[in-house]
C-alpha cells in the first residue's frame, strides 16, 4: 500500500530544521576533534594517528555533507529525492550532488578500513619495521579500495535517466507521491533499475564490511599471540588500549550500517515511510558526531584537553592523574 505523508519529521522543513541544529552542534565538535589528534596526540600513539585523522575527516565530511551541504530528501523506494542544501541555492546539479554524497559515504567506509589495515600493521610488524615491500603493497591494496568508492559511480552515471523518465518511474512506482514531489524542479532519479543500484551499492557496502570484519578478527588474534610473550600488566594495558581503538569505531559504525540495511529492506520490499526515509540521513549524519564523542571518551589525552577547557572538571583532573603511572607503561608498548 502506497501511502505517503509528509508531516511531522517527514516534513522537508522539518527535516532541514533539524539537521541545521546538528551542523551548528557537529561542527565546532569535529573541529575540536581534528585539533586534539593533530596537536595533542601522544607519541604513544603516534602508530594511529594519521589513520585516526583521515577517519575523523572523512566521517565529519560526511555529516557536513548530509546536514548542510545536500540535505538528501530521499524518496525510498526509489532512488531519488530532492536535495536541500546550499549546493542547491548554488545550482549544483541534483546528481552532482547525490554523487558527492555517495563517494563521500564510500570514502568514509574506506577511511574505516584504511584504520584497521593500519592497526594490524603496527601489532605485526610495527609501526617502523616495515620493508619497502610491504609498505608498497599496503599504499596499493589502500589506493585499490579508494579508488572503487569513486568508480562504482560511473555504471550509475552510465545508465542515468533523463529528468521525464525519472518522473514517470516514481509515478509508477509510487502512485501516491505528490506532483510537488516529482515535479519539483531539482527532484532526481539516480535509476530506474533497483536490481542495478541494488548490486552496486549493496556490493561495495557488503565487499568493505567483510573487510573490515576480517581486519578485526586479524587483530584480535595478532593481539592474542602477541600478549603471551609480554608481562601480564603490559598485555593488560595492551588490550585496553586496543579495546578502546575498536569501540571508537564500532559505536559510530552501527549507526551507519543499520540505516543502510533500512534502505536495502525499502529496495526488497517496497517500503514508504518518509518519516523513516529522514531519519536514516539523520543517523547516518550522527556517524561522524558519535565517532568523535567515543573518540574523545576512550583516549585519555584527548580527555584531559577537553577538561582543560571545562574548570568545573578541576577535581576530576585531579583524580585521573592517578593513573599517569600506567599511561607511562603504555608508551613503551604501542
Amino acid at each position: 500500500m502506497c501511502e505517503f505523508k509528509d508531516s511531522g519529521l517527514g516534513s522537508p522543513h522539518v527535516f532541514s530544521m533539524i539537521l541545521h541544529v546538528m551542523t551548528a552542534i557537529e561542527v565546532p565538535i569535529h573541529l575540536f576533534g581534528a585539533f586534539v589528534i593533530l596537536f595533542r596526540t601522544p607519541a604513544k600513539m603516534t602508530s594511529v594517528k594519521w589513520s585516526m585523522f583521515v577517519l575523523h575527516f572523512w566521517s565529519s565530511l560526511l555529516d557536513i555533507t548530509i546536514c548542510f551541504l545536500v540535505i538528501p530528501y530521499t524518496v525510498f523506494p526509489v532512488a531519488g529525492g530532492i536535495p536541500l542544501g546550499v549546493l542547491s541555492l548554488l545550482n549544483v546539479h541534483p546528481m552532482v550532488q547525490a554523487s558527492i554524497l555517495i563517494i563521500t559515504g564510500g570514502l568514509t567506509g574506506i577511511s574505516i578500513l584504511a584504520f584497521f589495515e593500519n592497526r594490524c600493521n603496527s601489532m605485526k610488524y610495527g609501526p617502523y619495521a616495515q620493508s619497502k615491500k610491504t609498505r608498497a603493497l599496503r599504499y596499493l591494496y589502500l589506493a585499490v579500495n579508494y579508488l572503487l568508492a569513486f568508480g562504482f559511480m560511473v555504471p550509475i552515471y552510465l545508465q542515468l535517466p533523463t529528468k521525464a523518465e525519472g518522473e514517470k518511474y516514481a509515478m509508477r512506482v509510487l502512485p501516491c507521491l505528490p506532483s510537488q514531489v516529482y515535479q519539483n524542479e531539482k527532484f532526481f532519479v539516480a535509476s530506474t533499475n533497483v536490481t542495478f543500484i541494488f548490486s552496486i551499492v549493496g556490493g561495495l557496502t557488503v565487499f568493505v564490511t567483510a573487510q573490515i570484519l576480517y581486519l578485526v578478527i586479524y587483530s584480535v588474534i595478532e593481539l592474542r599471540n602477541r600478549t603471551k610473550k609480554l608481562s601480564r600488566v603490559t598485555s593488560t594495558l595492551q588490550k585496553r588500549f586496543s579495546i578502546a581503538l575498536y569501540i571508537q569505531v564500532a559505536i559510530p559504525m552501527i549507526a551507519y550500517l543499520f540505516p543502510m540495511f533500512y534502505v536495502f529492506s525499502t529496495w526488497t520490499f517496497d517500503i514508504l515511510s518518509q518519516t523513516c526515509n529522514n531519519l536514516v540521513f539523520i543517523c547516518i549524519a550522527l556517524h561522524g558526531l558519535l565517532s568523535t564523542l567515543t573518540m574523545i571518551a576512550v583516549h585519555k589525552p584527548y580527555r584531559e584537553t577537553l577538561k582543560l577547557l571545562m574548570p568545573t572538571c578541576e577535581k576530576i583532573r585531579k583524580r585521573s592523574k592517578v593513573s599517569g603511572v600506567k599511561d607511562l607503561q603504555l608508551s613503551a608498548i604501542v
